[in-house]
């Protein structure tokens, strides 16, 4: 019975309620977080913005100073030129060539194949580059014709074959086989070093070649064969212009090989192709040299030889010769 009124007791005690300690700490943790926020984002700033404040001396440890004045002092040195002295070889050449030695003059010369290589001997002969080429110094070579003699490294011959010149020749006695000897002879004189030309006119103009030829063996026999094949040849041939025909003419062409000896042989008449058909007069021969003088830069000694020449011409031969510098001889 006692048990039964224990229960009962228990039964009508009141029960406890579990929502307040729920509401308590729930308000609990509200009161944390709104502290949390006023401490974080509520609470004001009172500290300044911080300022970059820098002085007007920076102090570089000491290191990277002299790091610093390192790189200035070379690259103040890399962009100066490098000066280098110029290489001389002066000191190592002697003051002259020496001498060649004496070689026995030979007219054996293997470059002379065709009229292309013959103008290739005339152009190194007036360089001085074919006597070299032979061991021989250039050198003049005397020169004769007619009793007239002279010596140079560039001989040219203009010699008046028409009929009348020829016919006066005989009539002084002199014969065309004396006169090819006289012009063969003077030919055949000349070392291989000394350069020499034929010009034949008498109103045309010819030349055994356009240009002057080394006196070599070849070229000496071609030209000696050349005049005993045409001393009476009228037809004459020349690639060099020239402008007046006759002795005007052949000095024309004469000036373009650029001479320093010139023989002229005639018989003081000359003809030209002009519509008056006279003689030239001796003033435009006079006219014509000073004209090439000018034009060309030389003047070469002047030599003449006369066959018959009449008075008035032989006193203007002599006159001109004499003015340049040569010596006049008549039959």
């Amino acid at each position: 019975m006692q048990s039964t009124s224990a229960e009962t007791s228990i039964e009508s005690r009141p029960k406890r309620s579990k929502l307040g300690p729920l509401a308590l700490a729930i308000i609990l943790q509200v009161g944390l977080l709104f502290l949390a926020v006023f401490v974080v984002v509520l609470v004001p700033e009172f500290k300044s913005d911080p300022e970059f404040v820098a002085r007007k001396k920076i102090y570089l440890p000491q290191k990277e100073l002299e790091h610093k004045v390192a790189v200035a002092e070379f690259q103040n040195a890399a962009s100066s030129p490098m000066q280098l002295e110029r290489i001389s070889t002066q000191a190592l050449l002697p003051d002259s060539l020496p001498s060649l030695p004496d070689l026995p003059q030979s007219d054996f010369k293997p470059i002379e194949q065709n009229p292309a290589a013959m103008q290739s001997d005339a152009l190194l002969g007036q360089s001085g580059i074919l006597g070299a080429l032979q061991g021989l110094q250039t050198e003049s070579s005397s020169a004769s014709l007619f009793g007239i003699e002279d010596s140079g490294q560039r001989i040219l011959i203009l010699f008046d074959n028409s009929s009348s010149v020829l016919n006066k020749a005989s009539q002084a006695g002199v014969s065309t086989s004396r006169f090819v000897r006289e012009l063969t002879g003077l030919i055949n004189g000349l070392n291989a070093n000394t350069l020499f030309g034929l010009i034949p006119f008498s109103r045309d103009v010819g030349a055994f070649r356009d240009y002057m030829v080394a006196a070599g063996m070849r070229n000496k026999r071609t030209a000696t064969d050349w005049i005993s094949s045409r001393i009476r040849t009228q037809s004459h041939q020349t690639g060099l212009p020239y402008e007046v025909d006759g002795v005007q003419g052949a000095l024309s062409v004469a000036f373009q090989m650029e001479p320093d000896v010139i023989f002229l042989i005639s018989d003081g008449d000359f003809q030209r192709n002009l519509s008056d058909r006279g003689d030239v007069p001796w003033d435009d021969v006079e006219r014509t040299l000073r004209r090439l003088i000018r034009e060309y830069g030389i003047e070469p000694r002047i030599h003449g030889i006369g066959f018959r020449v009449e008075p008035e011409d032989a006193e203007a031969m002599e006159k001109i010769t004499r003015r340049y510098e040569g010596s006049f001889k008549q039959f």
